[in-house]
């Protein structure tokens, strides 16, 4: 490869509104930092690890891990968890159905002097820092080792896994000798020593001294999966590499003579290829293919096309904030996770509950995708929105399957779905309950056609989704004495009250969905019979079928009426039992649910999360402010938010209250959620729905911006919190680009006239 000197940008300047810093090691906060520093570009993630591991944490335990609630669950691995995974690379588990694979560990780089190990925990530290500059995803390390010997090495770790190039992921180390001399022995290894929540999925690992400095690494998954991953070496001193060959892990070990005042370069350049991918060829031809073209464009020249991705990237999603620098670093350091968690250009896959930065929720998609993170990506990048809504198109025959399942008709989306949309939680009381997700969907379609202006979405996919839905609801209703339509036995959102009759979130969804479906198929056969007979035909509607869909829209009851000051969670919400959270909930710094059996919080007023309050978010134009304000005051005190999807709803709901102290409560709690180093919440992978909600309470709460479910236009009514001086972001709205700029008492919206210069038209 062509070497062009220092690779440009990947030492730039640090900027603390851009830098997620790490300052000191500490061995309790590793876990927590590997998530949080999760890197990826779409197709493929890896987690924050040291390159060359661990002491103490083995990565090939074997274990098997149980159905559990995974908020209140404690994990494994105390110390350490890498993690490389690529969506769609999945694997059957004996009790927990399918699960996304951990591939093997990419990134090993090992060092000794001496014969003594670089370990962070072992070896003479100091000076240590980490930093991921959010800028362009790169993550770097830098320390002083002093070894036994009596070397000083100062240490310095780059990586990134390129935005542009997506196959390929760079490494580069550099040594500088401060002081003395000895002998630096080096390995660079692809390994296959690695479990996913304690499974082996691997059935076959090959692993190859390839030409003079290349090794690779073939697995071959349980479930025929294949990956291929292939590495390149580059030294600045002539290194005579020795091949170790395992049955698990192919490495290359090297020595070489350091002394005062030298520096050493050793720089991994990765390619991984799988038979999921979409490019035509071999793994094995395409990875080769991938290396040769990296190195004729050179290290230099491939840092700049990623850095330009991300540049792109960052000018439609960035939020810029004046006057509070800790909210300015924690929203992009939010944003940065939403933008590497897509595969904008993939729509077999969605974005798993853990931003795939680890594999607590086993790489299943939930109703997150369309309520949490789907407004993100329809406002600043609406063909990946448009990919994600067309993953759900491509389940719907899965969909099909889990109605059937159940005995009903049409489409039963999963709570928990698997890549062909069949249910994959284990635990009954949410599969057979939380049905809303069913509902959600239909809502983020018509969001995302409203939003968009895409019709033709609707003709060609939406309307299968709409229709399918429907007649499952038909048959999921009951029908009282009284000539009214009931859901019974719902789960709403607050998933702490399992068996409740006529939820009110669930019932107004299903309604929506329900009045939907009938709408546009009357609008569809009036302004196009060509098409309306295309769809009758493709679905199959049946004379009178459209009919039933509006007759139990009207007949659907809700808990609540235009007269109601409090809107009730659900017809039985008012006999559950009282709680004395006082006496109950000790320790606040962890979850209700620890303090408390199943059997009681299951016949108990304590909320997970507010269902009324997230209705109240995706209906707005229907309450009153009276109502919003009794809604929230009756139902915060008793919103334990043990789910990290409810911190960002009431903030939303507060800041519309105009109640800033409380607003501002709630962006500190959204953005402690993955960032605090008391919470070390981002251990087990990044809350990805979180990410998405805090775009939302920044946008949709302090910005004020109206939905574009329910306006045409862009309307805003601000509230910012107290120090903030300026928040401005880009929005994309039914196909222009506009420029939002809010500050104390004003706003502008500009629109943008096309390319970045942000000229344009106020509006």
């Amino acid at each position: 490869m062509k070497d062009t000197g220092e690779i440009r940008g990947l030492q730039m300047k640090e900027d603390h509104l851009w830098c997620l810093k790490e300052n000191g090691y500490q061995a309790t906060l590793h876990k927590h930092y590997e998530g949080l520093f999760t890197q990826g570009n779409g197709y493929m993630h890896m987690r924050g690890s040291f390159e060359e591991g661990c002491s103490d944490a083995p990565q090939d335990e074997e274990y098997l891990r149980f159905p559990d609630n995974v908020t209140l669950e404690k994990p494994r691995h105390p110390k350490s968890k890498q993690g490389t995974y690529i969506p769609g690379i999945v694997a059957p588990h004996p009790l927990l159905k399918e699960e996304i694979v951990n591939l093997p560990y990419v990134l090993g780089l090992e060092f000794r002097s001496a014969g003594e190990p670089l370990d962070m925990d072992r070896s003479r530290i100091s000076g240590y820092r980490r930093w991921l500059d959010l800028r362009d995803g790169s993550l770097h390390r830098s320390f002083l080792w002093e070894t036994g010997e009596g070397m000083q090495l100062e240490c310095t770790y780059s990586r990134y896994l390129s935005m542009a190039d997506t196959h390929l992921c760079i490494q580069q180390v550099q040594l500088e000798v401060l002081a003395g001399e000895g002998r630096l022995e080096m390995t660079a290894a692809l390994r296959g020593d690695v479990r996913t929540n304690g499974m082996n999925h691997f059935a076959r690992i090959i692993p190859l001294a390839e030409s003079e400095g290349s090794l690779s690494l073939e697995t071959l998954t349980e479930k025929g999966n294949q990956i291929y991953m292939l590495s390149a070496l580059e030294v600045s001193e002539a290194v005579d590499w020795q091949e170790e060959l395992t049955g698990v892990r192919a490495a290359l070990r090297g020595e070489l003579q350091l002394r005062a005042g030298e520096r050493f370069t050793l720089r991994k350049l990765t390619a991984v290829t799988t038979d999921r991918d979409r490019e035509e060829g071999t793994v094995y031809g395409r990875a080769h293919e991938q290396l040769r073209r990296a190195r004729e464009l050179g290290w230099e020249q491939l840092y700049n096309r990623h850095a330009d991705c991300w540049t792109s990237k960052w000018q439609e999603a960035d939020i810029r904030i004046k006057g509070d620098g800790t909210a300015q670093l924690n929203v992009r350091a939010s944003l940065y996770h939403l933008i590497r968690s897509n595969a904008e250009q993939d729509d077999r896959v969605a974005i798993c509950a853990k931003g795939y930065a680890g594999e607590a929720y086993f790489g299943r998609y939930f109703w997150d995708t369309e309520i949490n993170l789907l407004p993100f990506y329809l406002h600043t990048n609406p063909q990946a929105a448009r990919n994600l809504l067309l993953f759900r198109y491509h389940t719907l025959e899965g969909a099909r399957r889990n109605a059937q399942s159940y005995g009903y008709r049409g489409a039963r989306y999963a709570w928990e779905s698997s890549l062909g949309g069949e249910e994959q939680c284990a635990n009954w009381q949410y599969a057979d309950h939380e049905i809303h997700i069913t509902a959600d969907v239909v809502y983020a379609v018509c969001h995302y056609v409203r939003a968009t202006g895409d019709d033709e979405f609707l003709e060609h996919y939406g309307i299968d989704i709409l229709v399918e839905t429907a007649r499952y609801w038909c048959d999921r209703v009951d029908w009282n004495g009284e000539g009214a339509c009931e859901l019974l036995g719902v789960m709403g959102p607050d998933e702490y009250l399992p068996f409740t009759r006529n939820n009110a979130f669930t019932n107004r969804m299903v309604k929506f969905s329900l009045e939907q479906t009938a709408a546009y198929l009357d609008s569809l056969e009036d302004g196009d019979q060509g098409s309306y007979a295309a769809v009758a035909e493709r679905l199959d509607l049946r004379p009178g079928e459209r009919e039933l869909f509006r007759h139990t829209a009207e007949k659907l009851r809700l808990p609540y009426d235009s007269q109601s000051e409090l809107i009730p969670q659900s017809d039985d919400f008012a006999s559950y039992a009282e709680v004395d959270f006082g006496s109950l909930w000790t320790d606040r710094s962890r979850p209700f649910g620890h303090f408390i059996s199943q059997e009681r919080n299951y016949r108990s007023k304590a909320l997970k999360q507010a269902d009324v309050l997230e209705l109240m978010l995706l209906f707005r134009q229907e309450f009153t402010g009276r109502q919003m304000q009794a809604s929230y005051a009756y139902y915060e005190p008793i919103t334990t938010h043990d789910s990290s999807l409810s911190a960002a709803v009431h903030g939303i709901v507060a800041s519309w209250l105009n109640q800033k102290e409380a607003a501002a409560g709630f962006l500190q709690r959204v953005m402690d959620i993955d960032l605090s180093l008391e919470k070390k919440g981002a251990a087990e992978g990044i809350h990805i729905a979180n990410c998405g909600g805090l775009w939302q309470l920044i946008v949709y709460g302090f910005a004020g911006l109206k939905s574009a479910m329910w306006s045409e236009v862009i309307e805003l009514e601000p509230r910012l919190p107290e120090g903030w001086t300026e928040l401005s972001f880009r929005l994309a709205w039914r196909g222009e680009h506009y420029q939002v700029t809010v500050s104390p008492g004003a706003h502008e919206i500009h629109k943008l006239n096309g390319g970045d210069s942000g000229a344009g038209t106020i509006l």
